[in-house]
């Protein structure tokens, strides 16, 4: 059981960037509502600015995904001890990261949207090899890392699955 600690105002901001924005504290499936937030915020920024596939928005894409992961380590790492536990389910910033790095070069449309969704959640909660292993790593990179993973696996499987559409499209 976590000591109640005294507040600090910086554990307060660590906890609401881990939280992202306390969404963290959800009481049901708060990775998954961390994973949606991520798909909320891609998907105005994809209104707002058109899809991400020039040199210069997958450059800015891929600046912000090393970014959002480092940030997530870092406060991974900070807030283990805040939290009293080696992966605190109100940590979501780390579903945020892997969420985003399922739809790194995927053109972006409604489908998409769902599909990746579905595909990095699958992968974050059944956790097959070698995303369960990422777990056993300590603080707050094992936290992010297994999200990242599930992120990478998601990414390339949605790549698959979009390739194979486009080809049974054109060829059948």
């Amino acid at each position: 059981m976590a000591k109640n600690k005294p507040f600090s105002i910086l554990n307060f901001i660590r906890k609401t960037g881990a939280s992202v924005f306390f969404l963290g504290y959800f009481p049901y499936a708060p990775g998954t509502i961390g994973s949606a937030a991520a798909v909320a915020g891609l998907w105005y920024a994809n209104s707002r600015w058109g899809d991400f596939l020039t040199p210069e928005k997958i450059a800015l894409y891929w600046v912000g995904l090393i970014i959002v992961t480092g940030i997530s380590i870092f406060l991974s790492s900070r807030c283990v001890d805040v939290f009293g536990s080696n992966d605190p389910s109100q940590i979501i910033i780390d579903e945020v990261a892997g969420q985003l790095i399922t739809f790194f070069m995927i053109p972006l449309s409604l489908h998409t949207f769902i599909l990746g969704f579905l595909l990095f959640r699958f992968f974050d909660i059944v956790k097959p090899f070698p995303i369960y292993q990422m777990q056993e790593v300590e603080d707050g990179v094992g936290v992010t890392m297994d999200d990242v993973v599930a992120g990478v696996l998601a990414n390339v499987s949605l790549m698959i699955i979009l390739a194979v559409y486009h080809w049974v499209k054109a060829y059948l």
